[in-house]
Parts: structure tokens; C-alpha cells; sequence
């Protein structure tokens, strides 16, 4: 993982011990972000940062209102 990636996560203030995340597993952290806030700003950092897509999301069982609400970011 790149230093801009490594520096970025460290501004979200994401509490992951290894830094070597795969798209899976920040998949898996946005799910879980977005379940507890749907207005969370450090998984909004994610989807940025590894360019989820909204079919990615929408599979993974985000709803389509929560999808519509990151219209801004998945654009």
C-alpha cells in the first residue's frame, strides 16, 4: 500500500491494526460504518479511496436509499 493511502487512513482514524486492507475487506468496513452511522464520514473516506462502485455496494446489501444518499462520492 502507498504512503497516500496508508497517510489517508490514518486521517479517518480507522482502528485497523494491519494496513494491508484488499478491496474485500474495505468493503466489509464500509458495510459495517454505514450500518451503525449512514451519514459516517470516515467510510465516505473509504469509498473515495478504493473507488467502490455502487453495484459493488448495492451487492454487498447496501439499500438503494442509503445509495442514493452518496450520490455526491459514487459519481
Amino acid at each position: 500500500m502507498g504512503k497516500c493511502k496508508k497517510r489517508a487512513l490514518s486521517r479517518a482514524k480507522i482502528d485497523i491494526s494491519n494496513l494491508q486492507l484488499t478491496r474485500k475487506d474495505a468493503l466489509t468496513s464500509v458495510m459495517r460504518e454505514i450500518e451503525k452511522n449512514p451519514a459516517s464520514v470516515s467510510a465516505k473516506k473509504m469509498i473515495s479511496l478504493f473507488g467502490l462502485t455502487a453495484e459493488e455496494l448495492a451487492e454487498s446489501g447496501m439499500t438503494y436509499e442509503v445509495l442514493r444518499s452518496l450520490d455526491g462520492i459514487l459519481a
